[in-house]
């Protein structure tokens, strides 16, 4: 069976801009799209239900309602992300634990972004991170407006690199997506002078780019590598490069990052302000 992609719906902007963009992904990759609501019942209210103590039927209907229009918007895409194949599920556990459970069998997962003030993406307080930690597939953030990239755009895919087991990791997707997408890559290392040499900490920058990338370039002869090293913090340089990108790739965390961690903190500063959606490969 061909693995879905899997989409929370909860009827927010940011969830509608989610499926439009999971439906263009489900066509490239000739996958069916998976719609899920997740009701959230309280774990205290589970023994209550179907009694007259706790009525689910409300919960039921809002989610219904959001489910049926995000296959409404996707019969209304147009192109092959209007002819993908769409099931809806109702789920009645919470959203972190409802889409964690399918990502076992899906190829990935995608979540909405509030807004663009921090404050208002409290979804990655509660469901963008707890889903960076127990995912088993990749986990795609999209915010609530995507600038449309027309099929004929070369705006490239930008991955950030490291050298970490999430970095590799994310560096292989993000060749495969820029592939699919028939656009070019850049590949993204920063480098800090406070610990040596300028000189010598541009080289190791460079040299670490290069093992990176190597045997990526001859499995993908076809997509152009725009190789970019760059002093400064990895995340506003990435944010800065992410300003001329239709997809920034990320590891869940870094050189730096602690087994069973959720987020690493560049990943993160990256999710609380990109404009463009992030897909992070996440590791444990």
């Amino acid at each position: 069976m061909r693995r879905p992609i899997v989409v929370g719906v909860d009827g927010s902007a940011a969830s509608l801009a989610a499926i439009r963009w999971a439906a263009a992904m489900a066509a490239r990759r000739a996958a069916p799209l998976h719609l899920v609501h997740a009701i959230g019942v309280p774990v205290h209210a589970v023994p209550l239900i179907g009694s007259l103590l706790f009525d689910i039927s409300a919960y039921r209907t809002i989610g219904e309602s959001a489910l049926g229009e995000g296959r409404s918007i996707v019969g209304q895409l147009g192109g092959s992300a209007g002819d993908v194949e769409v099931h809806t599920f109702l789920d009645l556990p919470s959203p972190v634990a409802a889409l964690a459970a399918r990502s076992a069998a899906a190829q990935l997962l995608v979540i909405g972004a509030r807004g663009l003030d921090p404050l208002e993406r409290v979804l990655f307080g509660s469901v963008g991170v707890g889903l960076m930690k127990r995912a088993d597939c990749p986990v795609a953030v999209i915010p609530a407006v995507v600038e449309t990239v027309p099929p004929s755009s070369h705006v490239p895919v930008l991955v950030g690199v490291d050298g970490s087991r999430c970095s590799a990791h994310a560096v292989g997707i993000a060749f495969d997506e820029a592939a699919s997408r028939k656009v070019g890559l850049v590949a993204v290392t920063t480098w800090s002078g406070r610990n040596g040499a300028p000189s010598t900490a541009r080289e190791r920058a460079e040299a670490l780019l290069g093992e990176s990338l190597a045997g990526f370039t001859d499995k993908y002869p076809d997509v152009c590598v725009d190789r970019v090293v760059v002093e400064g913090r990895p995340a506003q340089r990435l944010l800065e490069a992410a300003r001329h990108a239709q997809l920034v790739v990320l590891g869940s965390r870094g050189r730096g990052g602690i087994a069973g961690a959720a987020l690493g903190s560049v990943s993160q500063a990256v999710l609380q302000a990109s404009r463009v959606p992030v897909l992070i490969a996440v590791c444990r």
